[in-house]
């Protein structure tokens, strides 16, 4: 038996191949797999680039496949699952059991090996999917600031460059982030960036995340106070969506996983996430998810072959992924 795994995001596209024991066997990698983006046949030509890669790394055919799970990003709403359907069709390996979800979802298996639970991501964006045992979905935000979202590393930093100007022109409290933002920038006062827009040119807030992170465990109070406050939002649409799913006696894993969560080397955000949740009517069991969103497919693909999932399985996955992922 084989098995394929494929986590589709906004910017690379991952798949993994292993075997009924758990053995990757190979893992490669495309560019961007949300149709959102670059449209469907872009999206659609990067995921079987990714799958043919893999294959011929692993030198097994297409047809030898059992089962195959995708996490797109990008699928969102009940359409966005319709043309995600679209997009797979033509690609999966052929005779292979299939199925596919949101992306959020892979952190939610690799974290809890049986994808019941709550998944909260803060990456450039945010967005919150749980899953019950009786497998009743639900999705909390996922749709930009305009529609509620008020996390994620452009959030945070958008947020640095609007409280910079704020205390620049004190209307807010001093905070070293405006000097940081100066020279992250180049520029001798942040209202240069205006010129910046008028020219067409981005400011990518979402690289100014690790700016705040490092501000704040320097000590600096605004810096503080915005990870803080998203912390706490995060763990607002956690508790929306295990409200909806889970009952109070109910124990319920939560994973947190993206890149603002999982790379950054001042906990803050974090803490004040988990301590949100530990302070609930519920009982929630809060982690930081340590291995690749892949490891998740590759067991949502298993399990949608018919193999049972244990402990041991999970494990090996992960023990043997580790061969093809660059040193850190």
């Amino acid at each position: 038996m084989l098995f394929l795994g494929v986590d589709a995001g906004g910017s690379t596209t991952v798949a993994a191949l292993a075997d009924e024991k758990g053995q990757v066997l190979a893992l490669a990698s495309a560019g961007c797999g949300n149709f959102q983006g670059p449209g469907m046949e872009a999206a659609r030509r990067e995921v079987k680039r990714s799958i043919d890669l893999v294959l011929n790394q692993a030198e097994v055919s297409a047809e030898r496949v059992t089962a195959a799970y995708f996490g797109m990003a990008g699928a969102d709403r009940p359409r966005d699952f319709e043309l995600v359907r679209e997009l797979l069709a033509p690609i999966v390996p052929p005779g292979a059991r299939w199925g596919y979800e949101n992306d959020a979802l892979l952190g939610l298996w690799a974290g809890t090996r049986t994808g019941v639970g709550v998944a909260v991501i803060c990456g450039t964006g945010t967005n919150v999917v749980g899953m019950n045992a009786q497998g009743t979905k639900v999705q909390v935000g996922g749709m930009g600031p305009l529609f509620g979202d008020q996390a994620g590393g452009s959030y945070i930093g958008a947020q640095a460059l609007a409280r910079s100007q704020r205390a620049a022109e004190g209307r807010g409290e001093p905070t070293m982030l405006h000097q940081m933002l100066c020279e992250h920038f180049k520029v001798s006062d942040l209202l240069d960036l205006v010129d910046w827009l008028y020219e067409g040119r981005e400011l990518k807030p979402a690289q100014l995340a690790p700016l705040v992170v490092e501000a704040a465990a320097q000590g600096d109070a605004v810096a503080w106070e915005i990870l803080f406050e998203v912390g706490e939002e995060l763990a607002v649409s956690a508790l929306a969506a295990i409200r909806r799913l889970f009952e109070p006696e109910e124990q319920v894993e939560v994973v947190a996983m993206g890149s603002v969560f999982q790379k950054a080397k001042y906990p803050l955000m974090y803490n004040a996430f988990a301590q949100r949740l530990l302070d609930s009517e519920f009982r929630t069991a809060v982690q930081l998810l340590q291995v690749e969103p892949v490891v998740g497919a590759i067991l949502a693909a298993a399990a949608q072959g018919g193999l049972k999932v244990s402990e041991e399985f999970a494990r090996r996955v992960e023990e043997s992924i580790k061969e093809y992922l660059p040193e850190e």
